[in-house]
Parts: C-alpha cells; sequence; structure tokens
C-alpha cells in the first residue's frame, strides 16, 4: 500500500499545528496500533489500515454531484449526466413518486430539475425538497461502500480529513452518500474543488491513488442530521486532534514507510 509522507502531513500541520499541541494529542504520540486491513470486495481485495479508531485508505476520487438541486435533470440538463443517477434502468439518485417517476422541481432557479438524494439526509425534511439533502456543490463529502461500512463500523455522518498528496491540499468531509458495492473514492463537487481537482462531475476528479482519506468511524451525529460546512470543519478538527493530529499521524507515515522497507 502506498505511504502517507509530507504532502499529508504538511497539509495536517496547515490544519492543526497553528493550535498547538493538546494532551490528548502528546499521549497519542506513536503508532504502535497501525494495522493493515484488507477490505474483501467481489472483484478484488482493496487495502487499509487501521490507525487506532481512524481508518486511512488511498485511491482516486470520482465527483459526485448527489444531492445538487441541479445535479440531474430530463435530457441531461444537469451537473452530471442523467444516467449515473441510474441503476439497471433504475433511478437510484433522485427523488421518486410511488409509481417510480422522478420528482421535478416546479419552481425556484432550477424548475424542471430533478430533486437528487443523498443517504445522509435531514429527518425532519420532506423527501421531496432539495434542502432535506447535502448540497454536493456546497459541502465537502466522500462516498462509501457498504462493504466498508460494515467492516469499520462507519456510520453516515462520519468525519474524514482528505488529502491530495499530488499538491498538499486537504479538507476536511463528512460521509454523505452509499456507493455501489465495491467501488471506493469519490467526493463531492465542493471536496474536489478543495483539493485542487477538476470538479466538473462529467469530466473531472483523478483516477490516480493519490488521494488519502482517514476516516473516524463514530465520530458523527447520525443519519437525520446534516452540518454546515463550517460545522464539519470543526468538529473534524476537533476529532482530528483528539485523535491524535498531525504529530500522529507523523508517526504512522514513518512506522508504515520503515515496516515496507523491511518486507
Amino acid at each position: 500500500m502506498k505511504t502517507a509522507p509530507q504532502f499529508i502531513l504538511a497539509a495536517a500541520c496547515v490544519l492543526v499545528c497553528s493550535g498547538g499541541m493538546t494532551p490528548a494529542q502528546t499521549q497519542q504520540s506513536s503508532c504502535a496500533d497501525l494495522e493493515t486491513v484488507n477490505v474483501e470486495f467481489e472483484a478484488r481485495t482493496f487495502p487499509a489500515q487501521k490507525i487506532g479508531d481512524a481508518v486511512l485508505f488511498h485511491a482516486g476520487m470520482y465527483v459526485d454531484a448527489d444531492g445538487a438541486p441541479n445535479a440531474y435533470g430530463p435530457h441531461n440538463r444537469g451537473l452530471d449526466f442523467t444516467a449515473n443517477a441510474l441503476r439497471g434502468g433504475r433511478f437510484l439518485s433522485v427523488a421518486l413518486h410511488p409509481d417510480g417517476s422522478p420528482v421535478i422541481q416546479r419552481s425556484g432557479r432550477y424548475k424542471g430539475f430533478y430533486v437528487s438524494t443523498t443517504s445522509l439526509h435531514n429527518a425532519g425534511g420532506s423527501p421531496t425538497a432539495p434542502a432535506t439533502y447535502v448540497d454536493a456543490r456546497k459541502i465537502p463529502y466522500i462516498v462509501l461502500p457498504p462493504e466498508f461500512m460494515k467492516q469499520f463500523g462507519v456510520a453516515l455522518g462520519d468525519l474524514a480529513l482528505v488529502t491530495n498528496q499530488e499538491n498538499g491540499r486537504s479538507s476536511f468531509a463528512i460521509f454523505a452518500d452509499v456507493g455501489p458495492h465495491g467501488k471506493i473514492g469519490e467526493g463531492s463537487v465542493a471536496l474536489a474543488r478543495a483539493l485542487g481537482l477538476n470538479d466538473n462531475p462529467r469530466n473531472g476528479g483523478t483516477g490516480s491513488s493519490s488521494i488519502a482519506y482517514l476516516v473516524f468511524p463514530k465520530s458523527g451525529l447520525g443519519p437525520g442530521k446534516l452540518r454546515t460546512a463550517k460545522e464539519i470543519k470543526t468538529s473534524a478538527l476537533r476529532t482530528f486532534r483528539r485523535w491524535g493530529g498531525a504529530r500522529r499521524l507523523r508517526a504512522c507515515s514513518t512506522s508504515e514507510l520503515a515496516s515496507a522497507r523491511s518486507r
């Protein structure tokens, strides 16, 4: 598996070093509990690392428009191809009427577009209202498959630190959408933009395994509760610092590099 070297450390330091070292961060400066774990997908084995109560993996990034009020529309009018909201000929990423037809917005700026959905949504919102879902244009979020959720106990609403190792840019994010089985490495328009990637869902993102995802299971508010981008940043920063922050990430990077050299 690819190591998590200076780019992650530099980005993490930008996010947390200015705040000083907390007692918890000092206590969790070692990486003795780093463990490489394989996620078994149907067609392949995918490597990840458990580091205490966090999980680190590397992958590319597809750009996801789900949840944006203009994500999809008839005749490919949306940010993304309408075909990407379908699976097996059925709509899976838009709100549906009882007869299975997609809900179309009847007023407002995005009149005529479908109501795009995300797995994480406001439990008190209307299923046919765009505001009920996580807007991919505004909220940095990640998408994870069911196998990853089950193996590591990750739930909707959990938090993450995502880093582009090509340029060192980093962003905190929320787990807001459950993806297809066996597919990993996907983030919202806002996340791609924050990482300096092409944020166009039709042709953006990256196929290179240069994106590092550090996910914190059991760190969120759970399904049914949305957060603003500011709240995600504040809560994820607190979680990252509690986990050990840049110091622990540096120790784990050094440990993993030494292990790779010894093999």
